[in-house]
């Protein structure tokens, strides 16, 4: 029955993927992937080995694991994990922590026939999902072959709540089925609870975002922003994983700022790739001039940078004066800001940002972060900032002490993970460790 339910749930879901399809850097295998099929070679690394199969559906679920894998390669050494991904921007930003220990691969399609020629070919002892991946069957297929998973660094937004609340007759026997839920908050813990999670299973850990900085790879182009001369005498105002039409609304308050500040720079990130091609129209429709990062050349500046790239954001941030944070001005619930707090950058953000509600409370309560409503006052604020250098240094501070405070939740994951971990080792060793 769900197998026919998620068929039809994938006959509306064709679009989508085909966009996916079109930004993918090898067509064929991600479709051989998403329905079960690997390379010989592929299935021979995990034959005879301990693998934890590690899900994490696009980029940011893969920084936010980032430092887990760095820590667990290390506590494990016998170890190794095959890291699954959703998207192909997430299989990009994977790529990187591929090693002799770490195999990238596409997520199957949670069809049962698919599921199960995923697992004869991993082999996990143990299933971690990052944040809210709940595939019944995938779900299914480990409670039947004996194989602990669980859900780490979980969360559940307002929006998604509700939306799973509407079954929560059928969710219920899906979460009964999860050994653990580590969980970032305690509104998520509340939230599991009330879907049907057993309550003795859920357990806080923390958001494990805020320690991924620790190991973050920047990207190799990153501080190329203010490498020449040139550019080190400019403001740089950055827009962060923006969705569409809050481009328009930083073109706008951009174009204002400019009138006073000549040597300001602006840079889109979007959040969504498929946008750039409307985004470079919009630029022109304001009369800028602009370059894409993957073009940009040593000693050629205009005045708006367009990012085209995944994963070089973070490293982005921090030469930046000023940050917006995308997806709060519409209702997607806010991007993380963790990364630019981190940077020591201070803030700026709409009223949407109910998926990311505590850092964000915490960063305006500490005056790290201004909540902007409109336009205008998204300009004032800018203004303001832009001014006082000051006041942009301590509200950096105070954002990247936000930060400080909330870490440690890596930490805490991998060793909740350790008796999971023992149990699956070979008799002897889990006897010796356990003594």
């Amino acid at each position: 029955m769900y197998d026919f339910i998620f068929f039809i749930f994938a006959l509306f879901s064709i679009p989508k993927f085909l966009i996916r399809l079109g930004q993918a850097a090898s067509r064929k295998e991600l479709i051989a992937e998403r329905f079960g099929f690997f390379s010989k070679s592929f299935g021979q690394k995990f034959i005879g080995r301990k693998t934890v199969w590690l899900h994490a559906v696009s980029v940011g679920e893969v920084q936010a694991a980032r430092e887990w894998i760095r820590l667990f390669l290390e506590r494990y050494p016998d170890w190794q994990i095959a890291l699954s991904v959703t998207t192909p921007t997430g299989r990009q930003v994977a790529e990187t922590l591929a090693s002799e220990r770490v195999f990238v691969f596409y997520a199957p399609f949670d069809f049962s026939f698919v599921v199960r020629n995923t697992f004869a070919t991993l082999q996990p002892k143990l299933i971690l999902l990052m944040e809210t991946e709940l595939w019944p069957n995938l779900i299914s297929q480990a409670e039947s072959s004996s194989i602990p998973i669980g859900i780490m660094n979980g969360r559940l937004s307002p929006r998604s709540f509700q939306r799973y609340f509407l079954f929560r007759y059928w969710m219920r026997p899906i979460l009964e089925k999860l050994s653990f839920c580590l969980v970032q908050s305690e509104r998520d813990r509340d939230y599991f609870a009330k879907l049907g999670m057993p309550p003795l299973r859920i357990f806080y850990t923390g958001n494990m975002k805020f320690d991924q900085f620790d190991s973050s790879i920047r990207a190799e182009r990153g501080s190329s922003v203010r490498k020449n001369s040139e550019m080190s005498n400019r403001l740089i105002l950055v827009g962060g994983s923006t969705h569409w039409g809050e481009e328009k609304l930083l073109l706008g308050v951009f174009r204002r700022l400019q009138e006073r500040f000549q040597n300001l720079k602006l840079i889109l990130a979007p959040r969504h790739p498929e946008n750039l091609p409307k985004i470079m129209t919009l630029i022109k429709s304001f009369n800028f001039e602009y370059q894409l990062f993957s073009e940009e050349q040593s000693g050629i500046s205009r005045p708006v940078l367009l990012i085209d790239r995944m994963g070089v954001l973070a490293s982005l941030y921090p030469s930046a004066d000023l940050v917006f944070m995308g997806g709060s001005f519409v209702k997607r619930g806010g991007q993380s800001p963790i990364e630019p707090a981190s940077s020591k950058k201070p803030l700026l953000h709409g009223p949407l940002v109910f998926n990311f509600r505590e850092i964000y409370q915490m960063l305006d309560e500490k005056e790290a972060a201004f909540q902007v409503t409109s336009e205008e006052e998204l300009f004032q604020k800018s203004r303001l900032l832009l001014e006082n250098p000051k006041l942009r240094e301590q509200m950096g501070t105070r954002a990247w002490s936000c930060v400080q405070s909330m870490k440690g939740a890596t930490a805490r994951t991998l060793d909740f993970l350790a008796s999971w971990i023992c149990l699956q080792e070979e008799p002897s060793v889990a006897v010796a460790q356990s003594l």
